[in-house]
């Protein structure tokens, strides 16, 4: 099973860990041929990241924390960061971790 991290290295060379957090179920669905219903299924992850088991955490040396609202794409905004050189772009789709700066 997959954790939701992993690491992301740009064309620029900078490198980005991104750490999906949420529910340890990933629900998924197959086609019934006989009925043509989708019928859902839920699988348990074997890890849930969350803020207790984070990798991205000041002192293991990451700065600009930011968190995306659902339905943000990690790799467009990933993008949107390299392309413009800047540190972190603020918008209303993301927050940044000020805490214990």
């Amino acid at each position: 099973m997959e954790t939701g991290r992993y690491w992301v290295i740009m064309r620029s060379g900078r490198k980005f860990l991104v750490e999906e957090w949420g529910s340890n179920y990933v629900q998924w669905g197959d086609i019934d041929p006989a009925t043509k219903k989708l019928n859902k299924v839920k699988v348990k992850d074997v890890e849930v990241i969350n803020e207790e088991n984070t990798m991205i955490r000041k002192e293991n040396g990451f700065k600009n924390i930011c968190f995306l609202l659902p339905g943000t794409s990690p790799m467009g905004y990933l993008d949107l960061i390299d392309s413009s050189g800047l540190e972190r772009i603020e918008n209303e789709l993301v927050v940044y971790d000020n805490s214990n700066p």
